[in-house]
């Protein structure tokens, strides 16, 4: 036999995992994974260094201060429930790889929220790393 004190606790215990947590900034939490529409515009960032991204169809553009614009245009992208890849050549004949993920996103303290996680990579340089969401969302 249980002592009657027992029951009571384990419902506490219950009730407390449905709360919903809040991020460090008091922000409600971001929602789980989800299916993205990865066919429509996108706009990614990062820091560290700094760097935006968009693609448009297959067109993707990387933008990075104090170096040129890399403009590629992808054969078509390998595209899931909850991720995205684009591979591009680029003039030079270097390579790059963006890869989107639909998997919540904040850069930085106190930012917002992003639907999905980015990645890009060239070609001998380390990849970066960021945010992304539909195109002209602030």
């Amino acid at each position: 036999m249980r002592p009657a004190w027992i029951a009571p606790l384990l419902l506490l215990g219950l009730c407390a995992c449905n709360k919903e947590k809040e991020t460090e900034n008091g922000a409600p939490p971001l929602p789980p994974d989800a299916a993205v529409n990865f066919s429509q515009p996108i706009d990614a960032h990062g820091g560290d260094p700094a760097w935006t991204l968009t693609v448009r169809g297959t067109q993707l553009t990387l933008v990075r201060p104090g170096q040129p614009d890399v403009t590629a245009k992808a054969l078509g992208a390998t595209i899931t429930s909850h991720s995205a890849a684009w591979t591009a050549a680029l003039p030079d004949g270097q390579t790059m790889k963006v890869s989107l993920y639909a998997s919540p996103c904040v850069e930085g303290a106190g930012s917002r929220g992003w639907p999905m996680a980015a990645e890009v990579a060239l070609s001998g340089a380390s990849p970066l790393g960021g945010c992304a969401g539909p195109a002209g969302k602030p």
